[in-house]
């Protein structure tokens, strides 16, 4: 915790947080090349509004969450993707809406799929890739694609499809049906 204070203000020492206090002295030093991570007043004050929408924020997701479980899970292309799933207590905190693709049942890969989702104007992401795949790690480690082969796996087949709180059902319907459409074209 004591690393982490020090890299968070340009890697400033731990004393340089009292300096300002009564008890405290203007002199400090450069432990380490920091980051400036510490956080703005207004990003705090947008952030403490936005906690006391928590709840309500949280429950406008859950119930697009179950929207696309619903929708999708009825569709003719149910098949073709896993759904994400909700944690046994109910306590997923919906951030994304991840879904699986079966590549193995698709006749193309997952980055075709988003490409005509996109070509249909619905914007998807992949949140997660593996960090074994990222050049900073490979130079550093040495890691290659193979090091984590179920981790690259994975990686290949998931799509984050749209999911904000001011969404609406009508938001979710046309993301379904677009992904409907993508993957019944390219069905094996």
């Amino acid at each position: 915790a004591d690393r982490a204070r020090i890299m968070s203000l340009h890697g400033i020492s731990r004393d340089a947080w009292e300096r300002y206090a009564a008890s405290g002295s203007w002199y400090y030093e450069i432990e380490d090349a920091g980051y400036k991570y510490n956080m703005t007043d207004i990003a705090a004050a947008l952030g403490l509004v936005q906690l006391e929408r928590a709840d309500e924020l949280l429950q406008s997701r859950r119930g697009l969450v179950d929207s696309y479980t619903k929708r999708l899970r009825e569709s003719s292309v149910g098949d073709l993707i896993e759904l994400p799933a909700d944690e046994p207590d109910g306590s997923h905190a919906w951030h994304l809406y991840i879904v699986r693709l079966n590549v193995d049942k698709l006749k193309v890969d997952r980055g075709r799929v988003i490409h005509e989702l996109k070509q249909l104007g619905i914007g998807t992401s992949v949140h997660f890739i593996p960090l074994h795949l990222h050049p900073y790690y490979r130079r550093h480690w040495g890691y290659t694609a193979g090091d984590f082969p179920v981790a690259t796996e994975e990686y290949e087949r998931v799509v984050s499809l749209p999911l904000w709180p001011g969404m609406s059902v009508a938001d979710v319907e046309r993301v379904a049906s677009a992904l409907e459409t993508v993957l019944g074209s390219v069905r094996r």
